[in-house]
C-alpha cells in the first residue's frame, strides 16, 4: 500500500462534490452523508476528516463527541470504491484513535456490520473489542398491519426524562445500557436520551407500571426519498410483536421502506412479520478503552 503521497485534513464545504461522489457508491445511492456532513462541519463536538489524493478527497470519516465529551463515536468512514485497498481507512481511523487520545475521551466505539471483513479487521488491528450484536433489516414494499390480532398493551409517545425514569427499574432491557439508533450508539443516560431526543420520537408500552418495551424512531432522508429507522427492545416476544407491528404502521406512512434494528433473539419475528426485506445483517458496537493522557509536571 503506498500512501506516501495521500495526506489527513478537515473536511471543507468546497469538498461536497467529492463527498457526493463517494456516497454515490453506497447504499445504492441511499447513503446518509450527504444529509449530515454539512452538520458534522458545523458542529464543533464533530471533528471530520479526510483523505486527500491526486488532488480529491478520496475518503471521509468522522469522530463525534457524545456522553458529554466521555465517548468518541467513529461514523461515515467511506472510501471511494476506485481507491480502496490503499489503506486509506487505516490512515482515518489511526487519525482519529490519536484524535481521541488528545481529546482525552474515555473509550471510542462505532458499528460495523458483521459482513464487513476490512472493518473487523481493522478494528482487531487498532484494539477495537465487539461489545454485543444487534440484527439490522432494510424493510421493503412495506404494508400496513392488517391483521385482526389485538394489541394487549397501549403504546404510547414519551420523553427523555420518563424512559430514564423507567429504565432504572428495568436495566437488563438495554445491553450493556447502550442505545442504539439509527446505526449510532450512546450510553443509556439522561444525556444520552436527551440527546437522541433532538430528533427520534420514543414509543414505550408499560404492564402495573413497569417498562416492557421501547422504541425510538425518526426520518431519515436521502436525495431521493425518506426512510423510517427505529430500534426496538423488548422483555419477551409478545411485547416486542406489537411494538414492531407498530412501527411498521408508522414507517408506510413515511415511505416504502424501513430500517429496523433488535436484539438479535427477536430477528425471527420480523423475518415472518416482514418478509420483504432486501438485507440482514449483524450490527456490531465495538468499543476501545483509551489511557488517560500523561500529565507533565516541570
Amino acid at each position: 500500500m503506498n500512501v506516501t503521497s495521500a495526506t489527513i485534513r478537515r473536511i471543507r464545504p468546497s469538498d461536497m462534490n467529492d463527498i457526493l461522489e463517494i456516497s454515490s457508491k453506497i447504499w445504492s445511492g441511499h447513503d446518509y452523508l450527504p444529509q449530515v456532513i454539512d452538520e458534522w462541519i458545523a458542529d464543533p463536538k464533530s471533528h471530520t476528516y479526510g483523505v486527500e489524493a491526486e488532488g480529491r478527497i478520496v475518503a471521509v470519516g468522522n469522530l463525534r463527541l457524545v456522553d458529554n465529551g466521555k465517548t468518541g463515536w467513529m461514523e461515515g468512514l467511506r472510501v471511494h470504491p476506485r481507491h480502496r485497498r490503499r489503506g486509506y481507512a487505516d490512515m482515518l481511523t489511526e487519525h482519529f484513535v490519536n484524535l481521541g487520545q488528545t481529546l482525552n475521551v474515555k473509550r471510542l466505539r462505532y458499528s460495523t456490520g458483521g459482513n464487513n471483513r476490512g472493518s473487523l479487521r481493522l478494528a482487531k488491528k487498532t484494539g477495537f473489542k465487539r461489545l454485543f450484536k444487534m440484527s439490522a433489516f432494510w424493510l421493503t414494499d412495506l404494508q400496513p398491519d392488517q391483521s385482526s390480532r389485538p394489541t394487549r398493551r397501549r403504546i404510547m409517545k414519551t420523553t427523555p426524562l420518563e424512559i430514564y425514569e423507567l429504565m432504572k427499574a428495568t436495566p437488563t432491557l438495554i445491553p450493556h445500557n447502550i442505545l442504539v439508533y439509527d446505526w449510532k450508539a450512546v450510553n443509556a443516560t439522561r444525556l444520552g436520551y436527551k440527546e437522541i431526543a433532538k430528533d427520534h420520537i420514543f414509543y414505550i408500552t408499560k404492564t402495573k407500571g413497569k417498562l416492557t418495551s421501547f422504541s425510538l424512531g425518526h426520518e431519515r432522508r436521502d436525495s431521493e426519498s425518506a426512510t423510517w429507522a427505529f430500534t426496538t427492545y423488548a422483555s419477551d416476544e409478545q411485547v416486542f410483536s406489537e411494538q414492531f407491528r407498530y412501527q411498521i404502521n408508522i414507517a408506510q406512512k413515511h415511505g416504502p421502506n424501513a430500517v429496523c434494528a433488535c436484539q438479535t433473539v427477536f430477528e425471527d419475528i420480523v423475518k415472518e412479520q416482514s418478509p420483504k426485506y432486501t438485507w440482514k445483517l449483524q450490527l456490531i458496537v465495538l468499543e476501545k478503552h483509551m489511557k488517560p493522557k500523561i500529565q507533565r509536571t516541570n
